[in-house]
């Protein structure tokens, strides 16, 4: 019992002020619903925090990373009571505080190919959050292989943000991101090391868009990691909790694939759109 109230009183009074937002059956349509997020960090922990507040009734995540001082200054989770917690734990238990009935079950643990399909069965819908180009498509194929929606989301420097939805019957990761990796096993060592470099890709067009040339030459060669604000993962997570709830209550997504909305704060007559690629996909390396 919590402040004396059953579980299903605590969550009528806990999402009160969704209804008129949501009518009572679509949140009805929440409370039913299994989301499972990809990656705990910047994004992947908001997300979570944001799918438990607006009343998703089970939430499944996958890290394999523990909490470090870099990562308070955008990780909503990263507090200096958590470093050195894993996220996957760290995560679980914040979201009991904020809603002790919520299901869940979050595992400490790299997805990988041998493992998605397990991780991923039984879903209605597929938060990718992670860091490395090579995971997101395993996770994306194994979405689409078991019919389940997935959203993906990319940041890259200074301000720039992307998110998109997959449907089962709609175009798939690789293509729409125009990444030639159909039939490979993302595990291979060469197609592995192809994916990763991707993001060294980005990493030098992002400095056509701002970012200090300094930091792309030392990001490749390994010297630093990638640099991202509170603010872009706060956007992505939220973008892509709008996408979550609008497939669960059966309303279509902003960015239904090769569709993206395109974040680009520095973009001051329009930072937030709604795009479609002009050849029908986009390249993985601008985004």
């Amino acid at each position: 019992m919590i402040f004396n109230l059953s579980e299903n009183d605590f969550y009528s009074e806990m999402t009160k002020k969704n209804i008129g937002v949501y009518t009572h059956k679509e949140q009805e349509m929440l409370a039913k619903s299994k989301v499972i997020i990809f990656g705990l960090g910047g994004v992947g922990g908001m997300e979570a925090i944001l799918c438990a507040r607006a009343g998703i009734g089970t939430l499944s995540g996958v890290d394999p990373d523990t909490f470090e001082i870099s990562n308070i200054n955008r990780q909503m989770l990263a507090f200096c009571s958590t470093i050195n917690e894993s996220k996957s734990n760290a995560t679980e238990k914040y979201l009991k505080d904020i809603n002790p009935y919520l299901k869940t079950s979050f595992q400490n643990i790299k997805v990988t190919e041998e493992n998605v399909d397990e991780l991923i069965k039984g879903h209605d819908v597929v938060l990718e959050a992670l860091d490395d180009m090579p995971s997101r498509i395993v996770v994306h194929r194994a979405a689409k292989k078991y019919g389940i929606p997935s959203i993906s989301m990319s940041g890259s420097p200074p301000h720039r943000g992307f998110v998109s939805t997959f449907v089962p019957d709609g175009i798939d990761y690789e293509t729409a991101l125009n990444i030639p990796t159909h039939g490979k096993k993302i595990s291979d060592p060469i197609v592995h090391e192809f994916v990763q470099n991707l993001k060294k890709q980005r990493a030098n067009y992002s400095v056509e868009k701002g970012a200090p040339k300094e930091w792309a030459d030392d990001f490749c060669s390994g010297k630093v990691g990638w640099i991202i604000t509170p603010i872009r993962a706060s956007l992505l997570a939220s973008f892509s909790c709008h996408e979550v709830i609008q497939l669960i209550i059966g309303k279509p997504p902003l960015a239904l694939a090769p569709k993206g909305l395109l974040i680009d704060l520095d973009n001051l007559q329009n930072p937030v759109s709604v795009q479609t690629p002009n050849k029908g996909y986009w390249e993985a390396t601008h985004i």
